[in-house]
Parts: C-alpha cells; structure tokens; sequence
C-alpha cells in the first residue's frame, strides 16, 4: 500500500502493522524453523503477481501476500488470494514464520526484519529505469540478501552505478513479461468489457505518462496544454479516426474520473493495477519517460513518443539512446503519428528495427523468453532450502 500521509486511517494501520511487525521480532527469538513466503508491495501485481500465479506450479512454494491496506486484503480475499492483513493477528503469527520475503517498492515498518532477523530478503524491482538513481536511493535494497534483474547490462548498471555487490545481484528476468513474451492471456475480453470497449477491431491508443517526479509543477500532459484542453483535442481526433484513447496515469499522479469523452476511457492503477493487460490491448502506446515502454517493447507494436524535458533532478539512468518510437513535439504531430501508427500500411522502418534490437538486448539480453517466473520460483526454492 502507498501511504497517503493525508488520511489518518493510512497511519493507523501503519501504526498498527509497525507493532504487529515489533512483537513477531520478538516472538521469532523462539522459533526455529521458519518457512513461509511473504510477498510484499503496494499492490498485487507486476513481478509479485507473476511469481504468486506462478507458485501454483511448486509444491515447495505456498507465498502469502502481505498488505497494510484493510480494504484490499478484503478484496483480494473475495477473489481466493492467500492475503494477510498487516494489522491482523494472523500477521504476527506469520512474520514469526517467515524465511523468505520478496518485495518490488520499499518495506516500510518491515525493516526491522531487515536488520534484526536472518529473514532472506528479496528485490525484484517494479521498472526498468530511465530515472536517475545512485547509491542514496538504494540504501535498503543494499542490504538484501538479492536483487533481480533482467540482464547483465542492468545488473553493471546496479553495481557500477547504484552500488549493489555483484554477488546479491541475481540475473533472473521480470516475471511479468512472461504474458506479453507468451502473448497468452484470456482476460482481455474481460478487460475491454471492463473498461466499455468495443469487442471489435477498434484500435486502442494508451496514454501512459510518467508522474510529475522531482518537477512538482510539471504536467503529465504535454505541449503546455493544460488537461482539458489535451484531453478534448484527443478525444476530438479519437472520434473522427476511429480509435479509443486509454488513459493511464502513474499511481503517484493525481487521479480523476475523465468523464464526458466519447472516445477516452480512464485507467487508473487503483483500479486497473495490471499494467501489462493494458499493454495487451494497446495497439499503439504514447509515452514520455516512463518505464512502461520498457514492457511494450516486447509486444514490438507501434509507439509514440512525447518529446518533453525529463522530470528526474539527478539526470538518468539510460540516457536518450533507450528512447524510441516517434518522436512529437506538439498536438498536431501526435495526433498525425497516431493516425500512421494506426495505419494498415505501417511497418517499422529498418533503423527503427535496428534500434529496438539493440535497446532489448541491453535490457533483456537472451532471458525475456518467457520463462522468468518459473526462474524465479526455482530461484525462492533454492533459497528456502538453503
């Protein structure tokens, strides 16, 4: 869960989970053999929601998922998921038999395992960064037993840059890419449902900024336009060419209900956490500096990007060269770069091909094959028995 420091509820079941987390410190001191999974992150998806599907498969692995948010354990719990709330008993009893936790953000009150318990503490991340970070910004994720990465050119970006030891960095792939390798997946009628769009051919074009970062002014819509103005004249050339704009804001960005739009349909992360299904509908993605483009460039489908500053204060972590796509530099280019994205005689140019080739065999290597989450479910088995 994201703690949102304006409501008081979000500190009462921090508070609450920061003394569950105490006493299962001390009740561990009469444990001996702890071995249970605990997965643990704001929400159930991306890396952890891969590997908890995947478990099913690994008699050895039976992971719980651990959350502050009450309402979302309730949720969850409605859809059969092996949830713990943070705030519950059942918590306490729990972290006394942990082994193993993975994490993909931060641990909040969790750190007190961290230091003070042999707890084997596991990082699979949430994105492949174009936002600049160094040693400061990976001080707790420095002191897991491992960190997961997808590539050995990103496993030299993690020692050499955000100063992990090469031994804790484990090379194993973001499971969750392992549905759009595999291009399997039988939700996505429920998706389009969802989201009330047509069953039909009807291209789909996701909006996926990044948040505003380290630029508090900064908007997510481009082009000095301010949102209603983005919004209309996307929705404007959406009706008149056919298509359906989907957007997609970061969870750390201001969320609002796009109501009124015939052509627009809102995709918020609270309540379509599963960013990789959105990929799955998207026959086209317009980014800025988002990582998310990192994931669609294994779909290999047509991608616009907004030429705009990069909002991060300490500079990047891939420089311009990890960027592609087409380039715009305001609304009329946009909207012509959709229209011949969208069109049945698009295809990527050579350079284009060339370029992309290169970006996913610097961020993937040979190991986006679509097994990443069997790897890491071996991986947490070893790690259980060791």
């Amino acid at each position: 869960m994201k703690i949102d420091k304006r409501k008081p509820m979000h500190w009462l079941w921090l508070g609450i989970f920061s003394l569950n987390t105490l006493l299962s410190l001390i009740l561990r001191l009469f444990v001996k053999s702890p071995s249970e999974v605990v997965l643990y992150g704001h929400k159930l998806n991306g890396n952890l929601k891969a590997i908890y599907k995947e478990s099913d498969n690994h008699e050895e692995l039976n992971p719980y998922y651990l959350s502050m948010d009450y309402y979302y354990c309730k949720e969850l719990k409605r859809d059969g998921v092996n949830v713990v709330w943070g705030g519950s008993w059942y918590a306490i009893l729990l972290l006394v038999r942990t082994k193993i936790i993975v994490s993909d953000h931060g641990l909040h009150c969790l750190i007190l395992l961290l230091k003070f318990t042999a707890i084997k503490f596991v990082d699979v991340w949430h994105g492949i960064p174009f936002k600049g970070f160094d040693k400061d910004d990976f001080k707790v994720q420095r002191q897991y037993d491992e960190v997961w990465v997808t590539s050995p050119y990103i496993a030299d970006l993690y020692q050499n840059k955000f100063g992990f030891e090469r031994d804790k960095i484990k090379i194993i792939g973001y499971a969750r890419t392992d549905r759009l390798v595999n291009k399997c997946d039988h939700e996505i009628s429920k998706l389009r449902e969802q989201l009330s769009l047509p069953q039909d051919k009807t291209p789909v074009v996701l909006f996926a900024p990044t948040w505003a970062h380290d630029n508090k002014d900064r908007s997510i819509f481009p082009f000095c336009r301010d949102e209603d103005e983005f919004l209309n004249k996307l929705n404007y050339e959406a009706q008149k060419n056919g298509y359906i704009i989907v957007v997609r804001r970061h969870m750390n960005s201001w969320e609002y209900e796009h109501k009124g739009y015939s052509h627009i349909r809102n995709a918020s992360s609270k309540h379509f956490p599963d960013a990789e299904m959105l990929l799955m509908i998207a026959d086209v993605l317009v980014y800025d500096w988002s990582s998310i483009v990192f994931d669609y460039l294994l779909l290999d489908r047509a991608v616009i990007c907004l030429d705009v500053p990069p909002p991060f204060s300490k500079g990047l972590s891939l420089d311009n060269t990890f960027r592609y796509g087409v380039f715009v530099n305001n609304m009329e280019e946009l909207s012509f770069g959709i229209q011949r994205k969208l069109s049945s005689f698009y295809v990527v140019d050579a350079v284009e091909a060339e370029k992309r080739k290169l970006i996913r065999e610097c961020l993937y290597g040979d190991i986006a094959d679509g097994n990443c989450s069997i790897r890491a479910c071996k991986r947490l088995v070893s790690v259980l028995h060791y």
